[in-house]
């Protein structure tokens, strides 16, 4: 039993690892504009919270994108 929960979390924690890297690289600053410039050393100390939270992340990634590209078709539907 113990070790199934160990497995999960490490499954977690992988998933989060990997999601740090694109996070870093083109999420961030769509999740929080005040991000924008960070430097390294900002990037370095949010990493262990990104590993962490990243369902919360990637969610807001997700919603964000969702509603630029809502607010992108209104500008559409407008021009024409």
């Amino acid at each position: 039993m113990v070790q199934l929960v160990l497995i999960i979390v490490l499954i977690y924690l992988m998933l989060g690892v990997l999601f740090v890297i694109p996070f870093l690289l083109k999420g961030l600053t769509k999740v929080d504009e005040g991000a924008h410039g960070g430097t390294i050393g900002f990037k370095i100390i949010i990493v262990p919270g990104v590993i962490v939270f990243w369902p919360v992340l990637l969610k807001k990634w997700m919603r964000n994108l969702e509603h630029r590209d809502t607010k992108s078709r209104r500008n559409t539907e407008k021009a024409q």
